[in-house]
């Protein structure tokens, strides 16, 4: 049935141009499709009129060419759309099948009984064609003239074929007596049909103008939408990286709290450094002075590995420094966990009160896909956070935890836990210690950034930060996805 769909839609879009508008395309191609049924509509009724007369061989009269006459009208409305004379393809159809198949056949005699009856129902049939192929804004004269036409052609029907019909015809008297009630019934038909479709035409024009208007506002719409989504995708790129930016920030706003603690681990390496430095200094003055070798050797071993201490404490100190402070585009990878806690704790060093224990357990034995900078930044929010909550408490406690958990619905997870022995966190507190810029330190004390970059941060991980309230403290927990 491929074929078959291809040649009605060539017949509908019978010349019409792509770019015709589409109220004027539909109107265009119902007058195509009309046209081509009515035509396949005489064909079928030419078949079966001649299968009849070969039935019952009977010669073809006038009344069989009518149908004849209006395929070739059918044929010669195709090519008037075929060379886009659509308004007088349009008229052809309109006006001149009533004639050939009603007045014509009366003009040559060809007047039946039966004639008086069914041809006001087909002048009804051929007086849709208007209200199909017309449309009442834009074709409103041509419209109005139809209308008149098919009233006129209505109201005369009768008349011409009394006048063309045998005067032995046993209805025309019938007709006479009845006259007034058949031309009231008639026009009643007409006006009743032609009006119900006209007030569906004007119902349709209504919705179809309410349609047009509002898929104009949908376009402005549209048009307005896509320049909001151009503001908010440049809004979003500009939050993102002030967001970069504003990490960085706090990063380096922390490195204050942390040059202390800093300077005190530096310290260290270079106490080792200066102390191996000078046992290798008086191993070769001993050796000049031609001191026992085996002495010198074994000082210049000493010394040596005292140095080596130092150095790899120095470079673990600024190794996790360069951690921290990156600042660029940060990249996931495997890291210890275990690592990075223990960094944060000596930068911290310098920020903890003398008499604060400091507790660690760490169990967790393999490394987590991370941002090794993000989470050193979260891990010092929350400890830098936990030290603070201390200040007024006799007996300070802090403890670290590192393992792993798993469950059915959230998986494997790497668990930091980050308790202290403080006060609790009010409800009023907790609701909103993750909100940006909120902060219950006092002025030029704290940003109210901290555990809301921690809370985004562990985000990026797909992770989660969350706290508890205990009898004897507070309980921060850092949940990774492994």
């Amino acid at each position: 049935m491929g074929w078959l769909s291809k040649l009605w839609q060539s017949i509908s879009y019978n010349g019409i141009e792509s770019s015709r508008h589409d109220t004027i395309k539909r109107t265009t191609v119902l007058n195509n499709q009309v046209n081509a049924t009515l035509f396949l509509i005489m064909v079928g009724i030419s078949v079966l009129l001649w299968v009849l007369r070969v039935i019952e061989d009977r010669t073809m009269n006038i009344g069989g060419w009518r149908f004849y006459w209006i395929m070739c009208l059918c044929i010669i409305h195709f090519f008037l759309s075929r060379f886009k004379f659509h308004t007088l393809a349009k008229s052809l159809l309109i006006f001149i099948p009533p004639i050939l198949f009603l007045i014509v056949p009366a003009l040559f005699g060809f007047v039946e009984d039966q004639s008086f009856f069914y041809y006001t129902y087909i002048v009804v049939a051929f007086s849709l064609f208007p209200q199909l192929l017309l449309r009442i804004n834009t074709n409103r004269i041509l419209y109005r003239g139809a209308m008149l036409y098919y009233l006129v052609f209505m109201f005369s029907l009768d008349y011409i074929l009394v006048y063309f019909a045998p005067k032995e015809l046993a209805v025309i008297p019938m007709l006479e007596d009845f006259w007034i009630f058949n031309k009231i019934a008639s026009i009643s038909i007409y006006t009743f049909i032609n009006s119900s479709v006209y007030y569906l035409k004007w119902v349709n024009y209504k919705f179809e103008k309410q349609l047009k208007a509002n898929q104009v506002e949908l376009l402005i719409n549209n048009k307005r939408l896509d320049v909001h989504i151009e503001e908010l995708k440049a809004t979003n790129e500009h939050l993102k990286t002030t967001q970069q930016q504003l990490i960085h920030s706090e990063k380096m706003a922390s490195l204050g709290v942390l040059t202390a603690g800093v300077a005190h681990e530096i310290n260290t390496p270079l106490n080792f450094i200066s102390t191996g430095s000078l046992l290798v200094r008086n191993a070769i003055e001993d050796s000049q002075n031609g001191n026992d070798t085996d002495e010198v050797n074994k000082m210049l071993h000493q010394g040596n590995e005292i140095i080596n201490k130092g150095v790899e404490q120095a470079a673990f100190v600024v190794s996790s420094l360069m951690t921290f402070s990156y600042s660029g585009k940060s990249q996931k990878s495997k890291h210890d966990l275990h690592s990075i806690l223990d960094s944060t704790l000596m930068f911290l060093k310098a920020k903890m009160p003398a008499d604060l224990i400091v507790e660690k357990n760490y169990t967790l034995d393999e490394p987590v896909t991370i941002y090794a900078d993000k989470i050193h930044q979260v891990a010092l929010n929350i400890i830098d956070n936990a030290i603070s909550a201390l200040d007024n408490v006799d007996s300070k406690i802090l403890k670290i935890s590192c393992d792993k958990q798993s469950n059915q619905r959230e998986g494997n997870y790497a668990c930091i836990s980050i308790f202290n022995n403080g006060p609790q966190i009010n409800n009023k507190v907790g609701a909103r210690i993750f909100d940006p810029f909120y902060t219950t330190k006092s002025i030029n004390k704290g940003t109210g950034l901290g555990l809301s970059l921690a809370y985004n941060l562990v985000e990026e991980h797909d992770g989660f930060l969350s706290f508890n309230n205990h009898p004897d403290g507070v309980e921060f927990m850092i949940k990774l996805p492994m």
